[in-house]
This record gives C-alpha cells, structure tokens and sequence, in this order.
C-alpha cells in the first residue's frame, strides 16, 4: 500500500507539473492596448508613453487613447520611466504578499517550464505553432510567459545575477508593472506609480483559451497571485 500511494503521488506531481505547463505555456500575439507590455514590446516605448500610471493600468494619455484607436506608435517619453526591480525588492515592504505568492506556480514558473514533460512541451507547442528552439525554457515564445519584464527596460533577462534570479519567475511586477519608480517614491507618491488594481485582461496575455481554458480571473486572484483566503 505504501508503494502504490508513493506511486500515485509521482503520477500526480508529474501530471500537475504538465498542466500547469499547459495552462501558462505560450503568448497572445494581440496589440491589444490594455496588454501593455506587449504593447510595450511592439512599439519599443515606456509604459508610461500611453498609461497615466508609469506602471501602466487602465488610464489611457491622449496618446495612449490614439494608440488604441489607430495603432499610431506615441512618442518616447523623457521621464519617469518605470522600470522592472524584481520581486525581492517587493518583499522589503511586502512580506506577507511575497511569502503568500512563493508558494504558487507563478513563483516557479521558468523553473517549472524547465523541468515540464517533454510530450506536454510537444504537444502545447504543436496546438500554438511555436517552433521550439532545443527546450521550451530557450524558446522565446515559451519564456515571455514564464519570467517577468521579457526583454522590457529592467526585466529578463539581465546581466545582474541577483535580479536575473529575482526575474526568473511570474513575479510581483508581471501583474502590478515595473516598480523601480514605486521603490523609491515618497510615501504619499508610492501608490500613484504602481498598478496597485490589475484586471484579467493583463492575465490573457499568457492565460489564453488554448493554455488555460476555463481560466477563471477572481479564483486566480484568490489561489495563483498572493493568495488569500475566501469569503
């Protein structure tokens, strides 16, 4: 009996590990204006060039809201640029948050991509047609997904070896945006540039029909974020 039990207990790791796999595995090649990093990536401009909020967030500028109608690149900004920092720098303030969202997925999510089964990698990359360069954890389409900032100002990858590890992970600024300018704001300031209220269509980025059917935003705000506890 105890033979069989460790036995299903592997089987159940080794199936949880290729499901979450499968739900985070990929990217939305959308330039949805509100998928701001995407956008971000597209245009090759700060946040902070179409949101009111450097960090991003629903609040659009003018060019911003031209952006949204007519796809027309807005112009480089000259300050307060945010940058990403890393999820270690979150936790100097926010310890409880930081430990809660350490025991998710999101907090292994590059590691998990790593070690994910092979036939899973295979077959989430036939359903997305992503042509797999050696791994999925050196696949570029897979990564985005799995690290925070990918190839943003600040984020994955970095030649800082601390803040690379800090980065290899679904972290605190993959849902709240880059927070070098939150780190070092006044008291009073510290809330006006960071994401402090993100909303799901940030998560369908990476939570599309095809790796997360059934994604459920308020349950994943609940268990996958920084959980907390319901009702």
């Amino acid at each position: 009996m105890p033979r069989a039990r460790a036995a299903r207990g592997s089987l159940t790791a080794k199936v949880s590990l290729a499901s979450w796999m499968a739900l985070s595995l990929g990217v939305v090649l959308s330039a949805r204006l509100w998928a701001f990093p995407e956008a971000s990536r597209q245009t090759r401009v700060a946040c902070v060039a179409c949101h009111a909020n450097p960090a991003g967030g629903a609040e659009l500028t003018d060019a911003g809201k031209a952006y949204a109608a007519k796809k027309k690149t807005p112009i480089e900004p000259t300050g307060r640029k945010a940058e990403y920092v890393g999820s270690d720098r979150c936790r100097m303030c926010h310890l409880g948050q930081h430990q809660s969202w350490s025991e998710t997925p999101h907090a292994r999510a590059l590691t998990n991509l790593s070690a994910a089964d092979s036939v899973a990698v295979a077959t989430m990359a036939a359903k997305l047609k992503v042509r797999l360069e050696r791994s999925a954890a050196e696949t570029e389409a897979c990564v985005r997904c799995h690290v925070t900032g990918f190839h943003l100002a600040g984020g994955y990858p970095t030649a800082d070896s601390a803040r690379a590890v800090s980065l290899a992970r679904v972290g605190c600024e993959s849902c709240h945006g880059p927070g070098s300018l939150h780190v070092y704001a006044t008291l009073a300031e510290k809330k006006k540039v960071i994401d402090g209220a993100p909303n799901s269509r940030l998560c369908v980025q990476c939570h599309t029909a095809q790796t997360s059917p059934g994604f459920d935003f308020e349950h994943m705000v609940l268990r996958g974020a920084h959980p907390k506890k319901e009702g």
